[in-house]
Order: C-alpha cells, then structure tokens, then sequence
C-alpha cells in the first residue's frame, strides 16, 4: 500500500491545521472548484480531526464535488483521480484508506492485534517502504500529480509518514482495507 500516504495526512513542523487541510482538498480539487467547496471539505477534515468521528458520508460527498470537474443535473459526479495515471487514487479510495487507518488504530489502542500479524505487517512495510522509497526517486509518468511523491520536510514529519504507511500495511495484512474497498465497490459504505 505504498504511495496511501500522499493524501496528505502527516503533519510538517510550521504548518498548522488549516494549511494541512486545504493540501488535503487541493490535491483532489478541480481547478474550477468554488472556494466555499474548498472550504466545507477543510471543515470536514476539521472536524473529522478533531471528533475522531469523521463523517464520511459527508466527506465522501464534499470531496467528490470538490474534484468533479463536470456538472449536470441528472448525472452523477466523477471522482478526480491523484497520484499516477496508471494506478489513481480516488476520493472513495482514499476516505477507505482513512477508514482503514482508523480502524487499525482502534484495535492497536485495545491490544486487538495479534504478534504474528504485526511481525508480519512489519516485515511486508520494510519491503514496500524500501520499493517506495526507491520509486520516489525514479522520473513519474506524464500526468502524475504534483508533490504525490514529494518527501515532507523535517523528522517529524517523515516518521508521521513511516508511521501512517506501516498502518496502512497494517489494515491490509489484517483484511480490513480489502473488506472495506470490496464494500465501497459495492456501495455498502455510508458513502
């Protein structure tokens, strides 16, 4: 699950919450994207943020329109894709990526993993995170979006990155990234 991190997650020393949420909603957003849609999405990811109950519902809607660049009454919004153009990341893949994390996160805090599956989630990221790490380095297809591989700037914010990456390889390991995308492509999620 390399590469799930680019949504924009981790946090970077000098940037405050505002700043981290509008390059969240900017890397989806379409540049016909009105600045109150901007600015719901930024609300959401606030909100979700600090609740730790995320609307999702909400977030997948808002966010969906934020990157819609064609509207008509009738037809269903499309979903910006970001990252690379052979393998895109979409508003639906990204909220069950954050979903997924929320949910390892819950099950580590009541000690709900099992040993073996940590050892092996740990080793499946050391071989992901050395393959992404490479990758980061390599030219991008034409098309890929701007920053989606960029290294943050300062410690910290590299170990968020290491550390959101390995819990993305957690809820894979653990099935619940792929119960939850087997859902969403069905549209069993509240979204």
């Amino acid at each position: 699950m390399h590469g799930d991190t680019a949504v924009g997650r981790h946090r970077e020393p000098g940037l405050d919450l505002l700043q981290i949420q509008s390059r969240i909603v900017d890397q989806f957003a379409h540049p016909s994207a009105a600045f109150h849609e901007r600015r719901a999405a930024q609300l959401l990811i606030e909100q979700g943020e600090k609740t730790r109950k995320p609307d999702w519902e909400k977030l997948h809607a808002v966010l969906t329109a934020v990157c819609s660049p064609w509207r008509s009454i009738g037809v269903p919004l499309l979903e910006r894709g970001i990252g690379r153009p052979d393998v895109p990341l979409t508003v639906t893949d990204a909220i069950v990526i954050m979903m997924a994390a929320q949910q390892v996160t819950a099950r580590l805090r009541t000690e709900q993993v099992q040993e073996e599956h940590l050892l092996h989630a740990r080793a499946v990221h050391r071989t992901n995170w050395a393959q992404y790490q490479a990758e980061r380095h390599q030219p991008k297809p034409q098309g890929t979006t701007l920053g989606f591989y960029a290294t943050p700037e300062g410690m910290e914010a590299q170990l968020r990155e290491q550390v959101q990456a390995f819990t993305c390889t957690l809820a894979g390991v653990l099935g619940i990234t792929r119960d939850l995308a087997a859902k969403a492509r069905v549209g069993r999620l509240p979204f």
